[in-house]
């Protein structure tokens, strides 16, 4: 598991979901577990940095099975910094099950199962309360570059605005429709990623003249708007050897970041359309490399 880099002297700060992906191939009435890692968009963007060189802070409140301490573990082999990872009774830990197969018209599919350590067929995520999280906030000895959260629980928003007044740059991700905490996120945060799958309507965006949100767009690409500025495509980098799509939006946002990072653009009057377009550009370059492998992180593996 060799870094791309050496430590960059950038701090990434992340909240939000780290399942357990459990990765699996179904052939005939045989299934093979590929691996065993975490997952979910904070917890691939957080173990990606970290191999990208980033001193990342996953903050998570992971349960006490032996799934959760086997979660904490897998972060401190990607080389994540887990002093604000929690094992406790009142945590959450969610395994979710990926089975690729084959369908009946002979086409490879993906299935998605998602289940607790301790029984039962939920997702059991555990988000930062409003006094923890003021505590977490409290409790850091310096500021990162970059705070990253894919939920708008009441405490990751909280951490959003806490950083958000300390000029951290704010990288949300949102996987909810829109509502009134998705718009509080959106408020707190800088820049704001979102497929055209989960929020085709973009009409939210219209409120805000000072973000930076990128639309991805599948397999034609992406598009971004930048504050008062209209929509701009950028169109993929085909894959001829694409075997696997899972995790992509993870490595585009990753590679995004770490590319403002080595560009000096971590604050947002630093983010401008001629650098973003570049840097958009480097992520897919890096996304369309990540689909050649099996899983969100084959492309570490490899």
């Amino acid at each position: 598991m060799k870094k791309v880099n050496e430590t960059i002297g950038l701090t990434c700060l992340g909240a939000g979901t780290f399942p357990l992906d459990n990765l699996q191939e179904k052939i005939g009435k045989n299934v093979n577990i590929i691996y065993q890692h975490v997952g979910g968009t904070a917890g691939n963007v957080m173990t990606i940095l970290a191999w990208m060189g980033w001193h990342t802070l996953p903050a998570a409140r992971l349960d006490d099975s032996e799934v959760g301490f086997q979660l904490k573990a897998d972060m401190e082999a990607y080389g994540c910094d887990t002093r604000l990872v929690s094992n406790a009774p009142d945590g959450g830990t969610t395994i979710l099950d990926i089975i690729h197969k084959t369908g009946r018209d002979g086409k490879p599919k993906t299935a998605y199962m998602a289940h607790s350590p301790r029984g039962g067929r939920f997702v059991n995520h555990r988000f930062w309360t409003l006094k923890q999280a003021q505590e977490l906030f409290d409790s850091l000895e310096e500021m990162p570059d970059v705070f990253f959260f894919d939920r708008c629980a009441p405490g990751n928003i909280l951490l959003a605005q806490l950083f958000h007044e300390r000029g951290v740059l704010v990288y949300y991700e949102p996987n909810e429709p829109v509502d009134r905490n998705f718009l509080r996120a959106v408020a707190a945060s800088d820049i704001v990623k979102f497929s055209n799958e989960k929020h085709p309507d973009v009409s939210f965006t219209e409120g805000f003249t000072d973000k930076l949100f990128i639309q991805t767009l599948n397999e034609k690409g992406l598009r971004f708007k930048l504050r008062s500025e209209g929509w701009i495509t950028i169109p993929p980098e085909h894959n001829p050897h694409a075997v696997d799509g899972e995790g992509a939006g993870d490595w585009t946002t990753s590679a995004f970041i770490n590319e403002m990072g080595h560009h000096h653009m971590l604050t947002f009057d630093r983010i401008h359309l001629p650098n973003v377009t570049h840097c958009l550009e480097e992520a897919q370059r890096v996304a369309s490399q990540s689909v050649s492998y099996i899983g969100a992180k084959g492309l570490i593996h490899h």
